[in-house]
């Protein structure tokens, strides 16, 4: 595939144009199936993202992707072709819009439903300062359209804001206009030659001296009125947004058009494009859902077929733990209820739907609303079981404080991707629930490290005898072995010193604090510790909160004359739960003069791997033995793993 700049791009003629959306498909396919990433939808989107930078003049004008993962071609063709190869990977590029990337993208995404108030806020900037010549174009698909704050966006526009939102509509959920006059306006206005023929014709009624501007007035109100009557169910023209379509977003030449009119507009304009997801590749054509996200894959090239090599075990996996664990429960209690936020099957929730399709309910695009839908289940008497990923949950802070927490009642939140994602980067990195939850009164959360610790804090969370919100949060993938071997008991606070018994007795010159997936790292790092002549245990949490302080302490001195306690947190630093930890052991007294260390996160962590992120933040075993033996003035080289 060759690079184009914007004037080449624009000089295409259609057919070339056309050709080169086959070329793109070919490549996305080749490339996204072995670096991994948004697949499906930036098939669908080819022609949608070419035709807007053949119509308008980015940078200049500001073309904002929703979410950013279908902006993959708009990458391709905007100066990135040459790092494509990079995406999603440390240092790479990202699989979202990114500002500081690209001048082309001028507003960064990750999250679902941000771009029309985004584009709002660039129309309006644009009025202040007399920018009048900008168009600002906000893209966004039919699924982000199940998200509230694209309503409260559609609310503020304004007549004369000039935005234009173009319909990504690759599903078909939203409401077609019916009746046989619809369909032939939709016809009619996506020929070649309506929109110039409508035009010049307004052009010379209003020429005619006296009677023309009045005649062009009489028709302009005319033909608002049939379209009114034809249209009278449209959300878009009840809110005052011109409206575009239904028109076929695969279709070059139809998609170029309705843009050229929208362009042409000085009021904000919807542009409803229908497009195929997954366009060009037929496996991801016949299961869109299967390939919106996929891996890092091998290619198997006899087959044309392609395999996952980074994904766990299906049913080891966290999110599947979970399903069939609340699948069980539900089974059971028949006032269980589970609510997902559109992630029916990223969360593990699709055996749930099919065994008590009664008891589900997907609410879309929209943790606010799924929050204060489970206050409200729960005030009417239901356990309500909302599976989300952490990062997304972020949104629904409020509603968890307001609607459930405030007022008792009894939910249960589950956070998955807790922690570290990998290659989504910064805006799906699940690192800030603990900080933002902890505050809470009535909020209990647990961290669980092993299947059978995610299964018990779940079952425990959903007994009707509980009250006020339990939140159990899990990382992506799944457990780690070495962590069930040294802590077979479920215990909220567990410590492990080592096999040898003669361990038990023994000082220890440091204690690991963890919880959750970094218990694996903690205890690798004994072990290379203890290879280095240097002692140490390992005090795990279950349950973060509330936490049983007398017990803590007791575990604490059973490690005897400590020389360092060394907390590792996969999150927030400031607010995190170790800093709440460490000034409860200082105000009880229990420091003792020994040095205090907290390793998590105080800055954004960028997208890559997640052997490589680890290293990047020093979770990992070697960096956490380094640091404790720099701690402790030891040569961390000295003796090291003979």
């Amino acid at each position: 595939m060759n690079s184009y700049s914007q004037p080449e791009l624009k000089s295409l003629s259609l057919d070339e144009a056309k050709a080169l959306c086959s070329e793109i498909r070919e490549y996305l396919t080749l490339n996204v199936t072995e670096l991994g990433g948004h697949l499906a939808s930036n098939l669908g989107i080819a022609e949608i993202s070419l035709a807007l930078l053949r119509i308008f003049n980015p940078p200049e004008d500001k073309i904002i992707y929703d979410t950013g993962h279908q902006s993959y071609v708009h990458k391709l063709l905007t100066g990135r072709l040459d790092k494509f190869p990079t995406l999603r990977s440390f240092g790479g590029l990202s699989g979202f819009t990114k500002r500081d990337e690209s001048e082309f993208d001028p507003f960064g995404a990750g999250h679902c439903s941000t771009s029309i108030s985004a584009a709002l806020g660039f129309a309006r900037a644009d009025r202040i300062t007399g920018n009048n010549g900008r168009r600002t174009v906000a893209v966004i698909g039919d699924g982000a359209f199940s998200g509230g704050l694209v309503y409260e966006a559609l609310n503020n526009i304004e007549k004369d804001d000039r935005l234009i939102i173009v319909l990504n509509d690759n599903e078909m959920s939203i409401s077609k206009n019916v009746g046989l006059m619809a369909n032939y306006l939709n016809r009619i206005r996506t020929t070649d030659n309506y929109y110039s023929f409508k035009h010049k014709s307004e052009e010379i009624i209003s020429a005619v001296p006296i009677f023309g501007p009045v005649a062009a007035d009489i028709l302009r109100t005319a033909k608002n009125d049939l379209k009114t009557l034809v249209f009278k169910n449209n959300l878009f023209e009840q809110l005052g947004v011109y409206y575009l379509g239904p028109a076929d977003g695969n279709d070059l030449r139809q998609t170029e058009l309705l843009l050229k009119e929208a362009k042409r507009q000085q009021r904000p304009v919807i542009v409803h494009l229908h497009t195929v997801k997954g366009k060009g590749y037929a496996p991801a054509e016949k299961d869109p859902s299967a390939y919106h996200s996929i891996g890092r894959r091998i290619r198997t090239e006899c087959a044309g077929t392609y395999t996952a090599n980074d994904s766990p075990s299906l049913d080891r996996a966290f999110s599947q733990v979970f399903g069939k664990a609340l699948v069980s429960l539900a089974a059971k209690d028949g006032k269980i209820a589970a609510i997902t936020a559109a992630m029916t099957d990223g969360v593990g929730l699709l055996k749930f739907r099919k065994r008590f399709p009664e008891r589900f309910f997907d609410v879309g695009i929209a943790e606010e609303h799924a929050v204060t839908f489970c206050g409200g289940a729960a005030a009417g008497g239901l356990i309500p079981v909302f599976a989300v990923y952490s990062t997304f949950f972020q949104r629904a802070f409020d509603e968890l404080f307001h609607d459930i927490a405030l007022q008792n009642l009894h939910a249960v939140i589950c956070l998955d991707r807790a922690g570290l994602v990998g290659e989504d980067g910064p805006t799906h990195h699940g690192l800030f629930d603990v900080s933002l939850t902890l505050p809470i009164p009535n909020v209990s959360i647990y961290s669980p490290a092993t299947s059978d610790e995610l299964k018990m804090s779940l079952g425990f969370a959903c007994q009707r005898e509980r009250r006020g919100a339990y939140i159990i949060r899990y990382p992506k993938g799944e457990e780690d072995a070495r962590v069930a071997r040294a802590f077979p008991k479920i215990k909220n606070i567990s410590i492990y010193k080592g096999s040898d018994p003669e361990t038990e007795s023994q000082n220890c010159d440091a204690v690991i604090f963890t919880y959750g997936r970094l218990s694996s790292s903690a205890l690798e790092a004994r072990e290379l510790l203890a290879k280095r002549g240097i002692s140490a245990a390992v005090i795990k949490f279950l349950c973060i909160k509330p936490v049983d302080i007398e017990n803590l302490l007791s575990l604490i001195n059973s490690a005897g004359k400590t020389k360092l306690y060394f907390f590792l947190e996969e999150g927030m630093k400031s607010g995190g739960f170790f800093e709440g930890i460490v000034s409860a052991l200082a105000e009880h007294g229990a420091l003792k003069g020994a040095k205090v260390l907290i390793r998590a996160v105080d800055k954004f962590i960028p997208q890559g791997s997640l052997e490589t992120l680890m290293k990047h933040c020093r979770f990992d075993a070697e960096s956490v033995s380094d640091d404790i033996c720099s701690a402790l003035d030891i040569n961390k080289s000295a003796n090291a793993y003979i």
